[in-house]
């Protein structure tokens, strides 16, 4: 079974911190998403599993870093969705199907694994896979019942789990099982599911509209295949949003078994003076920390100075200077520095600069 992970997509919904970045790099609970997800996977498929990572915007970048920490259990294959064109120098794309169709020269007629980087089960893949093999269908697709089904693409289904209906991101509501992150294809429907990807991708776009999955898994429906949903009961993290990655952070925090969990290693480094970690938090490496609270639920990145800081539920990126921040339910991004601020909610790009203080 081969696994397709398209990442080409700029991320909107996540900028400013996608401007210099690719969306799976942002740093949540002390890895990159897309840490999180090959590890999670690392669960579920053996050393040696091929993996193809259809890439895009910051597509070099993305792939120097995988091949650079996961070559050594992946087999990984790189290949381009190319822009439709460019908004201010930052690229657009024609859409999740468009890209999984770059993937039929490499699966060929085998079965394949399609998951999303942005979306992330709390757990692992493992009933859904028990799930696909246990069971006869062509499509497998996980699902979780969500709050705000108008973001996700949605299901109908009947008693027996089999999809009736699917439509992206309803302007009325329809159901509250949204399509998580993560399609199973059988090889039985893979070349029919491939000619309709093609046919879809030769039909013209209007100006912002992509080519979607959805309407290809319908057509599959119609045609009397069978499309079942796994219904996923544990927490699928969305990393969609800039609220969700807050939330995300949060999940995360709470599942880590803090080694050192009053942080004395920093007090004896000199690293902490005058301060107070309230876990769970994650520090990353040469913080310097004074006469700050910290925590709970704060993720604070790499080479960072705060001082006189008090911060909840907030994600502090790499290279990054606080000095008199009161904050919560924040975003700071990297090689940021912030000054003489008392906010809740701030959301800041890379390389930004804010100060309150009179010069």
């Amino acid at each position: 079974m081969w696994i397709v992970c398209p990442i080409a997509g700029v991320g909107k919904r996540l900028q400013p911190f996608t401007y210099t970045k690719p969306k799976a790099f942002l740093k949540i609970a002390g890895k990159k998403i897309i840490d999180h997800l090959l590890i999670k996977l690392k669960n579920n498929f053996p050393q040696g599993t091929d993996i193809l990572f259809i890439i895009g915007y910051k597509g070099r970048q993305i792939s120097d870093y995988l091949k650079d920490n996961y070559s050594d259990y992946y087999n990984l294959f790189f290949t381009e969705q190319k822009p439709l064109g460019f908004d201010d120098d930052i690229p657009y794309f024609s859409g999740l199907a468009d890209a999984v169709l770059l993937a039929k020269d490499y699966v060929k007629n085998d079965n394949f694994f399609i998951i999303l980087s942005d979306r992330l089960p709390t757990r692992d893949y493992s009933t859904m896979l028990i799930s696909f093999h246990q069971n006869q269908f062509d499509i497998l697709i996980n699902v979780q019942e969500v709050k705000q089904p108008e973001y996700y693409g949605v299901v109908q289904c009947d008693e027996g789990g089999n999809i009736k209906k699917i439509i992206e991101k309803p302007e009325q509501y329809v159901s509250n099982l949204a399509v998580s992150g993560a399609y199973l294809i059988n090889n039985s429907v893979s070349s029919i599911f491939f000619e309709l990807i093609q046919k879809q991708y030769e039909i013209p776009l209007d100006n912002g509209r992509e080519h979607q999955l959805t309407p290809i898994i319908q057509k599959l429906i119609d045609m009397g295949k069978t499309v079942k949903i796994n219904k996923m009961h544990d927490t699928i993290l969305d990393f969609g949003r800039p609220e969700s990655l807050i939330e995300g952070n949060r999940y995360l925090l709470s599942e880590i078994k803090q080694i050192d969990p009053l942080y004395e290693s920093l007090k004896i480094k000199g690293n902490s003076i005058s301060s107070k970690i309230i876990p769970p938090v994650i520090i990353g490496d040469n913080a310097k920390i004074t006469n700050s609270i910290i925590g709970p639920n704060v993720s604070v990145g790499d080479n960072i100075v705060l001082n006189k800081c008090i911060c909840s539920d907030t994600i502090i990126g790499d290279n990054t200077s606080l000095n008199k921040i009161i904050t919560s339910s924040s975003l700071i991004g990297d090689f940021s520095t912030l000054e003489d601020l008392i906010k809740e909610n701030i959301i800041i790009g890379d390389s930004s600069c804010i100060s309150t203080s009179e010069r």
